[in-house]
């Protein structure tokens, strides 16, 4: 048994064991976190690019003008909807780079396990 741990019953004996054990454990704490700097600047990069290629997507847009209405109306059993056009190139290359990024997810779990 050691020595330096106080035994007995009374409530200062049982404040001063909680007291050594708390310091026990609280002088053992380091600091054991580390800002990964590298990662950091990859997610601001991306954040970057990403509000960049939006930015640039919508003044393009914003430029741009249709030869007719952008959204004629049409009628259909009563109500009136927007008509529906075909998909543009900017969500045919985001759904495309989604099942990219899905199907390598999936393959890269499959053969790694689940990657924290």
């Amino acid at each position: 048994m050691n020595p330096q741990v106080p035994t007995g019953h009374s409530s200062e004996v049982i404040r001063d064991y909680y007291n050594y054990m708390y310091s026990y454990w609280l002088d053992k704490l380091d600091q054991t976190y580390f800002i990964h700097w590298d990662t950091l600047g990859w997610v601001l990069l991306w954040l970057f690019v990403l509000a960049a290629g939006f930015y640039a997507y919508a003044r393009w847009q914003k430029t741009t003008h249709a030869d007719q209405e952008p959204y004629p109306v049409e009628t259909y059993n009563g109500y009136i909807q927007e008509t529906n056009g075909p998909v543009g190139a900017f969500l045919t290359l985001f759904f495309i780079g989604m099942i990219i990024w899905l199907v390598t997810m999936t393959i890269l779990n499959i053969q790694n396990g689940q990657l924290y």
